[in-house]
């Protein structure tokens, strides 16, 4: 992109973020979901369907969809929605009853000078210079996408930011579609290799929820299942896409050993749920928050 072309996006960028235009004023207020008030999981699946998953702490868990508190993000505001539940969760975990909404983390963590700052800090004891000037060389923070989105290398900074610590993988390898270079990425995994750290890491005392994200669509794994007798695995996610029935946004995904995508649970039209799945060499990043 030449100068003037970035110049011209910076400025369209600062004409579509401005605070009229991001927040919506509501006539009432629009709640965010807490998964164990509403016992949404066990009056949604039964609790037969249930029992067996290698779960987070439900107590502190709580769900950040499109457009809730106000905040008018659809069809780009996904991947701050996941950044919003996995931090809620630790912040929760911690002791620490605090909300920190959408718009302030915008405002915050959406310029690049900030992020880079971040990771200098988280990567204070490495000779990170390379990746440096490829951060400085390279458009990645959401003020400098048109869309304003946020990929999981920038809720990894934000999380580090707030005190907690995490991984950022990729499975199957890098996307050409990925903001981030692949050079801030820990290291790179197979589907099988995925399942097994996936197992690990909900075997754990209140681990927190992964964030996944192919380039297009971030969503949330909160909980697995696996079934020995047929191989297949069940992922219970969290849609930030469900916007006119909240409880729409949270199901479960059932794929097979290779992770080709099964069905959903329940059978109904969700947004983005065939979109998850992990065969054919399918791409993602993933952010594994680490647990104290």
């Amino acid at each position: 992109m030449n100068v003037d072309g970035k110049s011209n996006e910076i400025n369209n960028r600062n004409k579509l973020y401005k605070r009229d235009e991001l927040i919506k004023l509501p006539e009432s207020e629009n709640k965010v979901l807490n998964i164990e008030q509403s016992k949404l999981l066990e009056n949604k699946f039964g609790i037969d369907k249930i029992k067996g998953f290698l779960k987070v702490n439900l107590s502190y868990l709580y769900f950040y969809h499109y457009n809730c508190e106000s905040v008018i993000d659809q069809n780009w505001g996904c991947a701050w929605r996941s950044m919003q539940t996995a931090l809620k969760y630790q912040l929760s975990l911690s002791n620490q009853n605090k909300d920190i909404s959408f718009y302030e983390l915008f405002m915050k963590y959406g310029e690049k000078n900030t992020l880079i700052d971040i990771f200098k800090k988280m990567k204070k004891d490495q000779d990170i210079s390379e990746i440096i000037n490829k951060l400085k060389n390279k458009i990645f923070a959401p003020y400098e996408i048109n869309s304003g989105c946020a990929e999981p290398f920038i809720s990894q900074l934000v999380l580090y930011d707030f005190g907690f610590d995490g991984e950022l993988i990729l499975i199957n390898g890098y996307c050409n579609l990925n903001y981030a270079p692949e050079e801030v990425f820990l290291e790179t995994i197979d589907f099988n290799k995925f399942k097994e750290k996936l197992k690990i890491h909900f075997s754990q005392i209140n681990p927190g929820p992964i964030i996944i994200d192919d380039a297009y669509i971030s969503a949330i794994i909160f909980g697995v299942k696996f079934n020995e007798k047929n191989k297949s695995l069940e992922l219970l996610i969290m849609d930030p896409h469900g916007v006119e029935d909240d409880e729409k946004g949270i199901y479960i995904i059932v794929l097979d050993e290779d992770g080709k995508y099964l069905e959903i649970i329940p059978n109904e039209p969700v947004l983005q749920s065939s979109s998850i799945f992990f065969s054919n060499n399918k791409e993602w990043m993933a952010y594994f928050p680490k647990t104290n």
